[in-house]
């Protein structure tokens, strides 16, 4: 047999790529930023065209100062259409003027507001960048379009680059009017990298505010466009009440103390989640992951067969749920 043909005949690992994007997802997080750089590069060479991996290499390039590698990237989106447009072509502003290149900046903003499609969250602050890029290529006005307007780019990358300023941003914005910031807020909803806690305080307080306008939100390698004002809140979900009445009548018979430990576990799951879905929408099979994890995390042993006498459910499938549920617990404080 060939080389060649040997090669042919091997068989990759079972969703190889999306572990791979999983765990850069979780470097990035971490500010690891060169391990998740390799780990996208690494999905990319298996064939994964997702926008969201070529998004988190042009940001890995950029925390790791490798700015003409992120342009790259960011280029390569804008032109085969990868990803949310706007999203990228902020990071993309972004790159440019830590490269100083005011002049594709101006060139950049005034081509896209020819084609007058950009929203109107979004219209102020890239007018903003077009008029500070224009001074800043005028000589005479680059000391004024450095007092006037830096300083306030800097402050949005300081927030894109920091959890803790994400949340004294959104507790400042509880009793504001948010118009101004929505650009920013929905940057955050978009980056890949952001804290899915985070994008669900966001998405309350938008809803909070009646925000009635589309926005596109990635989480745990998913994304979806939805009105924030008009989202069903996690503690109204039917799957949050369908599975804790199932429990109600398990668990909460045999248990209350650990029963009502588990109904926090499953409306923090939830709400982590928000405004996604769980993958599965049976409600025995969560009843029996939630009754088994909330066993294991008190030091319980359960058979499974005991656990099949009380719920109807997938072995696989319960495998799959009690990670999905031990793997949102981790990163469901800040």
């Amino acid at each position: 047999m060939t080389h060649d043909k040997k090669k042919a005949d091997i068989i990759p690992f079972p969703r190889l790529k999306e572990r791979l994007v999983d765990k850069g997802m979780a470097a990035m997080k971490d500010k690891q930023y060169q391990e998740a750089l390799e780990l996208f590069s690494e999905a990319v060479s298996h064939g994964d065209t997702e926008s969201d991996v070529h998004l988190g290499m042009a940001i890995c390039f950029l925390e790791l100062g490798e700015l003409e590698e992120a342009k790259q990237v960011c280029e390569k989106m804008l032109n085969e259409g990868y990803g949310h447009y706007f999203t990228v072509l902020q990071v993309y502003m972004t790159i440019l003027i830590q490269l100083k290149q005011y002049e594709e900046v101006k060139s950049t903003i005034e081509a896209v507001l020819e084609e007058n499609q950009l929203p109107a969250e979004s219209a102020e602050q890239f007018y903003r960048l077009l008029e500070f890029s224009r001074k800043m290529t005028d000589p005479d006005q680059q000391d004024e379009a450095w007092e006037e307007e830096y300083e306030d780019i800097l402050d949005a990358e300081k927030v894109l680059n920091s959890p803790a300023e994400q949340m004294n941003l959104i507790h400042s914005l509880k009793d504001r009017n948010i118009a101004k910031y929505t650009g920013l807020l929905k940057t955050i909803l978009q980056d890949p990298a952001a804290h899915p806690l985070i994008k669900t305080i966001i998405l309350t307080l938008m809803a909070e505010h009646d925000y009635s306008k589309p926005v596109h939100i990635t989480k745990f390698g998913d994304s979806m466009t939805a009105v924030p004002g008009e989202t069903v809140q996690p503690d109204a979900a039917p799957i949050l009440h369908r599975v804790l009445r199932v429990l109600d009548e398990t668990l909460g018979n045999e248990n209350p103390t650990l029963y009502a430990a588990v109904e926090e576990l499953w409306r923090r799951h939830l709400y982590v989640l928000h405004p996604f879905m769980p993958k599965f929408l049976n409600a025995d099979l969560w009843a029996a992951a939630l009754h088994k994890v909330g066993y294991e995390m008190h030091g319980i042993d359960i058979e499974p067969e005991e656990l099949h006498m009380m719920y109807e459910f997938d072995s696989r499938e319960l495998e799959e749920a009690c990670t999905m549920i031990k793997d949102i617990e981790e990163i469901s404080y800040l």
